[in-house]
């Protein structure tokens, strides 16, 4: 993974710098070469797609998808980086960073087609025929993907299919976000035509056809067009070059995972050209700050491995609740006890002490100096008798008790590199959301048949696979029941990938989800929640968890056997189904932008 190319390194030079500020769309990005003097050969056109595929990451030094994950029910987000928090407690404001950043941001992108698609034919005569019609769909597959993130974040948006120049051409009136898609679904069919089934590997970060259809299958289940959303999804499951699941679910976002069949696309790094800061605000620290962290809501969303929620299961001990659960819980967070970073991770902040493991050994206690905090209070490690009485930052987990283990870079974590500066990819499109977007369609569309519960089926048994248990099979066709099952599934399956905001908005659940205390785990473990009481959160056909009955109080810093209450989260469902538009956007068009209502 050290050693791949980043796309974006053909136009760094000319890319890297940061968009005008005097409006938000950007009338003049001087990110972006101009027509005047560019456009003239291939090579140009190759530097001004880099520069296109630039605008894919976020500012922050954290992947957007991750930034969008951690303004839902996913997760818990210590010290607001990115401005999440805005969302979670209902403060979002038209001034705020955190949608002014993805709107700068994506409408910096379209701004980028736009110019390279509008000029390109200046270096037809002179460029590749192949190489141009590739270039042409990856600038319109761009195009398409930047306004399906713009459309789902804010509704109804200015639709630019031109390179704005002129003050006359920015003041355009909110385009009815169902034009947009379906502008948007046409053009990525025609990328498909243009473009390679699958990238070769020097082409990794690239789009390709399945992408293509893969992005045409989101697009349309998420606005309810179900035919379409089968049909581009069929058009991946069946293509010649068709992605295939990777064996090992946990392997896949690591270094193992890297150029599987199953990523139709991804954001790649490597050190000196971009990186990204993900695996920091993730990790333990022991290399990491904890600051993007899951929720206890979230890990009490995994199934048992009887393929039932942890409330249906009459098998599911609550004293021991990490056992006996579908296998990509620990795949995709570290739980307490789990050796993770060369050291076994803790429920509490405040734990007195920890190992540090090497090579399945316990070969070290390892002092947490905040469990003295403040400093000058006396603790006693309970293993050795050691006494210690300096105060100092938390060490061993989170607010929440747990980590994001996807896409945290545990060598670099552990000192590879510096966790500020990972390589590691981050995924933007899998063959396995294709596979539930492809079952959810027809789900929803009543067409239920074997094909359905074979693409569910698909997903879950690679969840299984090498942990010695059979799979919990679906065999139901019952349209509730399967709405049910596929709407756990994504949950699970796609967790701390970026789509869980669009799902609770669309399926209509977000006021309900998010109208309540994100809770952590209990400080120093589930004896008296689980043990003494035998307590098991009920869980609706929605996924929503109620924990009424439950002890929780705010995190104190000795810690007790309480849930952790980490954050009252609000959600206006008259107002924060959508984002607000940019103040600057509305000032810049005299108001022929309109703001969205309630904001």
């Amino acid at each position: 993974m050290k050693t791949i190319k980043y796309i974006i390194a053909l136009g760094m030079g000319l890319m890297l710098m940061t968009a005008c500020e005097d409006t938000v769309l950007n009338l003049e990005d001087p990110g972006s070469p101009t027509d005047a003097t560019f456009f003239q050969t291939e090579a140009q056109l190759e530097v001004a797609l880099a520069g296109a595929y630039q605008s894919l990451n976020y500012v922050s030094s954290v992947p957007f998808p991750q930034i969008l994950d951690h303004a839902t029910d996913y997760a818990f987000n210590r010290g607001n980086v990115a401005g999440t928090v805005d969302a979670t407690t209902g403060g979002l404001t038209s001034t705020g960073n955190l949608n002014n950043g993805f709107w700068s941001r994506f409408y910096t992108g379209v701004q980028r087609t736009n110019n390279l698609l509008t000029n390109m034919g200046k270096a037809e005569a002179v460029a590749d025929s192949q190489r141009f019609n590739q270039i042409r769909g990856e600038a319109l597959f761009l195009r398409a993907f930047f306004y399906s993130y713009l459309i789902e974040l804010f509704g109804d948006v200015p639709f630019h299919t031109e390179v704005t120049t002129t003050l006359e051409d920015l003041g355009i009136a909110k385009t009815p976000k169902a034009e947009i898609v379906a502008s948007l679904v046409s053009d990525l069919e025609e990328a498909a035509d243009l473009l390679p089934a699958v990238q070769p590997s020097s082409g990794r970060g690239r789009a390709s056809a399945n992408a293509a259809n893969a992005l045409i299958a989101r697009i349309a289940l998420y606005n309810s067009d179900y035919a379409i959303a089968e049909s581009a999804a069929l058009k991946v499951m069946n293509a010649d070059q068709a992605p295939s699941l990777f064996p090992d679910y946990e392997a896949l976002f690591t270094d193992a995972g890297v150029g599987s069949s199953e990523v139709l696309l991804d954001m790649s790094y490597t050190n000196g050209t971009q990186t990204h800061g993900l695996s920091q605000r993730q990790g333990t620290r022991f290399g990491g700050w904890c600051q993007y962290v899951p929720a206890q809501q979230t890990v009490d969303s995994y199934e048992t491995i009887n393929g039932l929620p942890i409330d249906e299961d009459p098998a599911y001990d609550p004293a021991n609740p990490f056992e006996n659960r579908d296998p990509r819980l620990k795949a995709s967070i570290v739980i307490p006890g789990e050796v993770w970073t060369g050291h076994v991770i803790q429920q509490h902040s405040d734990s007195i002490a920890t190992w540090r493991v090497e090579n399945g050994v316990n070969v070290e206690r390892v002092f947490n100096v905040n469990a003295a905090n403040p400093a000058g209070r006396e603790i006693v490690d309970p293993v050795d008798g050691a006494q210690y009485v300096t105060g100092g930052s938390n060490r061993f987990t989170s607010f929440t008790g747990y980590f994001w283990k996807k896409f945290s870079d545990e060598p670099f974590l552990m000192g590879e590199g510096s966790p500020l500066e990972s390589e590691q990819p981050i995924y933007l499109i899998r063959f396995a959301e294709v596979l539930l977007n492809y079952a959810e369609a027809k789900i929803e569309a009543g067409t239920i048949d074997a094909s359905v519960l074979d693409a569910i089926n698909q997903v879950r048994e690679r969840a299984y696979n090498g942990s010695g248990i059979s799979y919990p099979e679906v065999t139901t066709t019952d349209q509730a029941e399967l709405r049910t099952i596929i709407r756990r599934e994504r949950k699970v399956e796609l967790a701390d990938e970026g789509l869980r905001l669009f799902d609770i908005r669309r399926w209509g659940i977000a006021e309900k989800v998010m109208n309540t205390t994100l809770l952590g785990g209990p400080a120093n473990g589930f004896s008296k929640i689980g043990g003494e009481m035998g307590f098991v959160p009920a869980i609706d056909q929605d996924g929503f968890i109620d924990y009424s009955g439950a002890p929780s109080q705010p995190r104190v810093e000795l810690g007790n056997l309480d849930f952790r209450e980490l954050e009252v989260r609000v959600f206006n469902a008259n107002r924060d189904y959508l984002w607000p538009i940019p103040q600057a956007e509305i000032d810049a068009t005299d108001g022929v932008v309109t703001q969205n209502s309630g904001y």
